[in-house]
């Protein structure tokens, strides 16, 4: 073609030599600067794919191992509320043993007066009215057994008997006791199988149990300077509990009521305790369940069932002090909650072992999937380094050895 410049063979040979060198060194400082020696499929399609797959997977577990972590969060947030918790109830369960020390020494009900002495002094516990049985002994001339009934901060009423007056005296007296109204507070009756007087509160008429303060049984020495008071008073409050028992309280009913408030605080804050247990969104502690998935397509999982830790869930009733057998109820009901609430302690500490472990086994997971992507894609700089130094050379040999050729073709010329 016109205007087409003849190249000898030799100048067309080095020209291509110096070109193809060139888009090899320009290839191996791409891999130098990507430090990848497959950087697209045309490079290695089947390394550049396979090492996509690994990194796909990778990328997927990362973000599966970030709900692990937050599966992991919320357990530890419920053991949080778990200890809070135990502790709450080992509280609550120190105020139902002070609240069973009132009844240490008293009647736990008027069918078993306790503290009771004939002859003035202390009685031993489990002492009933009935060792009064046959007739009230050891009295001197001139002693009395005085029964008051006292409500409203004063006595309503009072009855008393003497030295030599029998048991049925003593049940009479007590049944004779009116009111001002005319309502008879107490009933009492003598069992000769039991060898034990059982007094009752009256519920007909206008009369309501609760006004019951006391109800006090007194000893006066009548040879004393002064009526000597033996400490016989079982009474405080009289309350007719579901079973129909009557309860005496020995004097301590402000204490039982100061329990029964502390009691029910506490349960109260185990239910916020309960209620403030959650962390993203879950709540182990109320009921909530937790789903940890360990891979892509969400076969490999772990349920956490949660459970109801509150107040009601653990079935814990408010405070009721007003019987030995309602503060024995009170017990139970703690140690049957403290057995729940410790087995669930015990339940997610093993899920939470396990999350810990698939944890970490699917972080190394991630590290071998990426070191194999790795392994399929990146260059050895080394080699690369080399390779490119080798190019260098080569090419500055190459236009060397271009120009002597255009130096002879010029020699030649220059004989014309």
């Amino acid at each position: 073609m016109t205007g087409d410049v003849a190249l000898t063979s030799a100048l067309r040979n080095n020209l291509l030599t110096l070109q193809n060198t060139q888009r090899q060194a320009d290839e191996t400082q791409f891999r130098l600067a990507t430090g990848k020696k497959v950087n697209s499929a045309l490079d290695n399609p089947l390394n550049f794919f396979r090492a996509q797959s690994f990194g796909n997977r990778a990328s997927d577990l990362t973000t599966l191992l970030d709900g692990i972590n937050l599966s992991v969060r919320t357990i530890e947030e419920a053991d949080k509320g778990i200890t809070a918790i135990n502790s709450l109830l080992d509280t609550a369960e120190s105020i139902v043993d002070e609240a069973k020390s009132a009844y240490n020494g008293s009647s736990t009900s008027v069918a078993n007066i306790r503290g009771l002495s004939t002859d003035g002094g202390a009685a031993a516990a489990g002492t009933a009215l009935s060792a009064l049985n046959g007739g009230i002994k050891e009295f001197a001339a001139g002693d009395t057994l005085d029964i008051d009934v006292e409500a409203f901060g004063t006595t309503l009423a009072t009855a008393n008997v003497t030295a030599g007056d029998s048991i049925t005296d003593l049940v009479a007296a007590i049944n004779a006791i009116t009111l001002a109204g005319g309502d008879q507070p107490l009933l009492a009756a003598f069992s000769a199988t039991d060898q034990a007087i059982t007094i009752d509160v009256n519920t007909g008429g206008n009369f309501d149990v609760s006004d019951v303060e006391n109800v006090k049984i007194t000893v006066n020495d009548g040879t004393a300077t002064n009526d000597e008071d033996a400490a016989i008073n079982f009474g405080g409050t009289i309350v007719r509990d579901s079973s129909g028992e009557t309860t005496i309280y020995s004097g301590l009913y402000s204490q039982v009521q100061n329990l029964q408030d502390r009691y029910d605080k506490i349960l109260t804050e185990i239910t916020a305790t309960a209620n403030d247990s959650s962390f993203n969104g879950i709540n182990l502690l109320k009921g909530n369940d937790l789903l940890t998935v360990f891979n892509e397509d969400g076969t490999s999982n772990l349920s956490t069932t949660g459970d109801d830790l509150t107040a009601e869930g653990l079935s814990l009733s408010t405070a009721d002090f007003t019987s030995r057998t309602n503060v024995d109820t009170r017990s139970g009901e703690l140690s049957s909650a403290t057995t729940t609430v410790r087995n669930f302690g015990s339940l997610i500490a093993t899920d939470l072992s396990l999350i810990q472990t698939r944890r970490d086994f699917t972080e190394s997971t991630i590290e071998t999937l990426k070191a194999g992507a790795d392994d399929l894609t990146l260059a050895d700089l080394n080699e690369e380094g080399a390779n490119l130094l080798a190019l260098q050379t080569r090419q500055q040999l190459g236009t060397t050895s271009l120009s002597l050729a255009s130096q002879a073709q010029q020699s030649v010329l220059r004989l014309f």
